[in-house]
């Protein structure tokens, strides 16, 4: 008798542990900014999938800022904005030189992630299929008008810098 209750003891323990760590997990991969950014990709992702941008469209490049304020905070949406006016104006590259969702120029991406940090903390990793390189990139969130939205963008290579930083610079002059 005493094995069976010491058993249910047991059973009753890690179930609720199990229980603890799932609601945990759950909690964390559908909080408010982990949606926003997710929906991101599921919605701007595609330039992993193809390489036929004629027939897709230009990814973020080309959205207005409307469209990008579903996702960013204002001011960084009217970075991008700019410096898509400025590709235009000076027939070449601003300072946008890769795809911002996958810091890559040629985006190919495999086991892609999106996974809820901290408040306002949001991590993007995904790897490489030719060279099976794992890349992360940190996404800053903020309340705007009531609603989570991206504030800066953290990559770490080739070394550690922020869109809006990058994006905030002087346009080059042609």
């Amino acid at each position: 008798m005493l094995a069976s209750v010491a058993q249910r003891v047991i059973v009753i323990a890690f179930l609720g542990l199990l229980f603890f760590w799932s609601t945990t997990v759950s909690a964390g991969q559908f909080a408010p900014e982990t949606k926003v950014v997710a929906q991101l990709y599921k919605n701007h992702g595609w330039m992993a999938l193809t390489a036929q941008h004629a027939l897709f469209g230009e990814g973020l490049r080309s959205e207005s800022k409307l469209d990008l304020e579903k996702y960013f905070a204002p001011d960084l949406a009217g970075l991008f904005v700019a410096d898509a006016a400025c590709v235009v104006r000076e027939r070449g590259i601003c300072h946008l030189d890769f795809d911002p969702l996958f810091a890559s120029q040629d985006p190919c991406v495999t086991d892609l992630e999106v996974r809820y940090l901290s408040s306002g903390k949001v991590s993007v990793q995904f790897k490489d299929p030719v060279t099976n390189e794992t890349t992360q990139i940190l996404f800053e969130l903020g309340i705007i008008r009531g609603e989570w939205k991206i504030t800066d963008i953290l990559y770490r290579r080739p070394a550690p810098f922020f869109l809006k930083e990058m994006l905030s610079r002087p346009a080059p002059k042609g």
